[in-house]
């Protein structure tokens, strides 16, 4: 990739962009799919955004990247349903070492989901209509106001607060039925 092309300095990319890494970072945790690993998600994030620097017009820099990590995702998602037998020597690898095995910083909601039942609690996201589920990553998890979610998304805000409150009521009741508490005794 030429350097020119994003105005010559890659330093203007990286000053722009690695402010929100924890924000794509958290993004890729909770979108990444089956044989898809977050930091593969988010390292495509950054070629992807690296790549389209130069048309960047500016505005808001994490809603672009989260936008442009959903795409990965989704994208991924998409290739892997056309290619179902394709297994990758990547995967192979951490069968055999016994996948898992990498060390990892907590972050403040690790700490706080950590008394719930995750598999609960992922099971119980997974059975959200997608875009319940993306606007509550996106806002619950990686911290993005309605207005970032909805320019990540490409809708109006209101679109993104009703899927939120409708997607947060369901899995109230989701997280309820499965006997998992807020909390309280």
């Amino acid at each position: 990739m030429d350097v020119n092309a994003v105005g010559g300095d890659h330093r203007e990319f990286l000053d722009a962009t690695l402010p929100y890494l924890d924000a794509v970072w958290q993004v890729a945790r909770h979108t990444a799919g089956d044989g898809l690993q977050p930091e593969d998600l988010v390292q495509e994030t950054y070629l992807r955004a690296y790549a389209g620097f130069g048309s960047f017009r500016g505005g808001n820099t994490r809603a672009w990247l989260v936008a442009i990590c959903l795409n990965a995702a989704r994208s991924e998602v998409r290739r892997r349903r056309r290619r179902p037998w394709e297994v990758t020597g990547l995967a192979l690898a951490d069968v055999a070492a016994g996948a898992g095995s990498r060390e990892w910083q907590p972050d403040v909601a690790d700490i706080v989901i950590a008394g719930l039942d995750a598999q609960v609690v992922s099971r119980c996201m997974a059975k959200l209509a997608e875009p319940q589920r993306v606007c509550i990553t996106l806002v619950d998890v990686a911290g993005l106001t309605a207005r970032e979610a909805a320019q990540a998304l490409g809708c109006p805000r209101g679109t993104v607060l009703a899927r939120l409150h409708r997607g947060r009521r369901r899995l109230a009741g989701l997280l309820a039925e499965a006997g998992v508490s807020h909390g309280r005794s």
